[in-house]
């Protein structure tokens, strides 16, 4: 389902400074997600200047977005603090867009910004997504300590290596005799 709340009539906006607000909710996380975030609440402020025939887009966001934790599964809640600058021009649909440069149908002038917001906040995440040290799942850690990758090996991989007193692989001793003082 695809909203119109976030379409700006780029044509019949004139020229000057102009501010919108959103407040990304649960629902808005739902419908674009496809299960990757839960949901969440963002404040997107967007201040647009229009100069000609071509529009500056600063959008500011904060909040907090629900993710699966990357250890325990569970659901965590990520905050979500952003800014992010965009210029938007005229132009055919054939022309190539880039990250910083929207360009939108001359003939259509409407500025869908549904998807951009999402992505957005997406990309603003980090890459591990967890809970603080300690909050996890107690019965999911207990699980994933008795099939950690030390426990469990490949049988391609062959035997677990051996350590020497040091902690060291012992094929690697070798190069300790090259060792240069």
């Amino acid at each position: 389902m695809h909203t119109d709340q976030y379409k700006i009539n780029l044509r019949s906006l004139p020229e000057g400074d102009h501010e919108y607000t959103w407040l990304l909710e649960d629902s808005y996380f739902e419908r674009l997600s496809e299960g990757s975030v839960h949901g969440g609440e963002v404040d997107v402020d967007l201040r647009l200047r229009r100069t000609g025939d071509v529009f500056s887009l600063d959008l500011y966001y904060e909040g907090y977005v629900v993710v699966d934790c990357d250890r325990c599964l569970d659901p965590v809640d990520i905050d979500v603090e952003s800014e992010r600058e965009l210029i938007v021009k005229f132009g055919s649909e054939a022309l190539e867009e880039k990250d910083e440069i929207l360009v939108v149908s001359e003939q259509d002038g409407v500025l869908d910004l549904e998807w951009v917001l999402y992505e957005d906040i997406i990309l603003s995440l980090p890459l591990q997504r967890m809970h603080l040290e300690g909050e996890c799942n107690e019965e999911m850690m207990s699980a994933y300590a008795r099939v950690s990758t030390d426990e469990v090996r490949d049988e391609a991989e062959g035997p677990a290596p051996t350590l020497d007193d040091e902690g060291i692989d012992e094929r690697w001793a070798a190069l300790k005799a090259l060792k240069r003082d």
